[in-house]
């Protein structure tokens, strides 16, 4: 058995640290059955495990997990539950398998550390944070949501160390409390009270819902994690043979639960409009990776040739979600060109991220493998994967001005000017599309 058969040996990871402690912990916690070496952070430093420049640095998986929990698949609770029960059936290897268990939780101790301290606002109310509690659910919601639901989080942290000051004043007042000193009291034992409420109601935003409708949105993950993106109408129709979801339930009350919740339970809106997809530690869970870049090639992506006669296509997307897209895609369909991290302007923190489809033999992978797929931007593909291979200027010209003329149709005022610039009218440029 895990727990008791390995303890006393020595084994090494491929990580370096300056502290022996925290060797030790890693290579105890390593020989979980599913841990994955590949998950580890491969150096530390310096020394100190409790330096503020290693915390601020240190990234955990892009869903928010832990990394206890991306290692061995479990979080550092539930091991510590498996490690009791072998203890009650293994008398004779309690003592080592209680110093597993403290290894256990020496190592969620340094990570509640890191997660803390990675946090921008956090270094006045380190204390606070743990005394508001870091069970394992709320240290992956702070991972997660730690930044963007900072304000009501900091209100928190407030309210409870004020009333912390209070009690601990109270606590040296010399001589009996008058009604005064008893209305202090109760007043800060109240807004600690409210603190943790608050604390526990911004992390967790879907525990407003019923436990009902929680499990329609934990089988919603359910789906998405073993068949890949899908909308909201074809997760009801499941849910409801199944016994999950209530027939009143509409797929538009759905779609909206998981749009409001869904990343609190790892799920986020997909490439396509309307549709949703699942992320788990390695990453979003697409399973057809050319339906997939389909959609997002539709929704934010561009299909184009340059004035200089160059055809291009790229991915676009926004923040730490829409790099994790690119990041994947590219991956994914092994071509393309990265561009990450570009500012949207001069005075704006916001970035952009792009995959870049520039030579000849990435789009036509890409083009060829999204055709199929392709809702929105079908013509366009069509029309650019002839114009790499034509050799007639006469027709390059032609297919040229039709995909322009198709990502700017919508616009009446771009559209009117281009049919102006070349002396042609719609029907001349529509019938550039007859034998694609």
């Amino acid at each position: 058995m895990w727990g008791s058969a390995l303890v006393g040996d020595v084994y090494d990871t491929p990580i370096t640290v300056d502290d022996d402690m925290t060797k030790n912990v890693i290579n105890s916690l390593s020989q979980h059955p599913n841990f994955e070496q590949n998950k580890l952070p491969l150096e530390i430093k310096p020394t100190s495990l409790r330096t503020s420049a290693m915390f601020k640095s240190y990234s955990f998986p892009i869903n928010g997990d832990g990394w206890i929990e991306s290692s061995t698949g479990k979080t550092a609770n539930e091991i510590i539950r498996t490690l009791k029960k072998m203890r009650r059936n293994n008398k004779v290897q309690k003592e080592d398998i209680d110093l597993l268990i403290d290894d256990i939780r020496m190592l969620k101790s340094i990570e509640a550390d890191i997660t803390i301290k990675s946090l921008s606002w956090s270094d006045n109310y380190n204390d606070t944070i743990k005394f508001l509690g870091l069970s394992d659910r709320k240290l992956k919601a702070l991972r997660k949501f730690g930044e963007v639901r900072s304000s009501s989080l900091i209100q928190a942290c407030e309210l409870y160390k004020n009333a912390d000051i209070t009690l601990k004043t109270l606590d040296e007042f010399e001589g009996g409390w008058g009604k005064e000193e008893e209305l202090a009291w109760a007043s800060a034992m109240k807004s600690r009270t409210d603190a943790k409420k608050m604390w526990t109601t911004s992390l967790h935003q879907i525990d407003k819902l019923s436990k009902s409708d929680k499990r329609v949105i934990e089988f919603a993950g359910e789906k998405l994690q073993s068949e890949g993106p899908l909308n909201s109408r074809v997760i009801l129709e499941r849910a409801i043979e199944k016994g999950i979801a209530k027939k009143t339930l509409t797929p538009q009350r759905l779609g909206s639960w998981l749009s409001m919740y869904g990343e609190e339970v790892d799920i986020y809106k997909g490439a396509r409009k309307g549709t949703f997809i699942k992320m788990d530690n390695t990453g979003l869970v697409i399973k057809d990776v050319w339906s997939y870049a389909a959609g997002f090639l539709d929704a934010d992506g561009s299909i184009f040739i340059t004035e200089r006669g160059d055809p291009r296509a790229s991915f676009i997307a926004t923040g730490s979600r829409g790099r994790a897209h690119c990041e994947q895609m590219h991956k994914a369909l092994d071509c393309g060109v990265l561009a990450l991290d570009q500012r949207i302007s001069k005075n704006s923190n916001r970035t952009t991220h792009r995959l870049l489809f520039n030579s000849k033999a990435d789009l036509s992978k890409l083009l060829k493998g999204v055709l199929p797929h392709l809702r929105m931007k079908d013509l366009q593909a069509k029309a650019v994967l002839s114009f790499i291979s034509e050799k007639n200027k006469l027709r390059k010209q032609e297919l040229q001005r039709l995909v322009s003329y198709e990502n700017w149709k919508d616009d009446t005022i771009k559209a009117k000017n281009m049919l102006d610039n070349w002396g042609l009218d719609i029907e001349t440029v529509v019938k550039y599309s007859e034998g694609l």
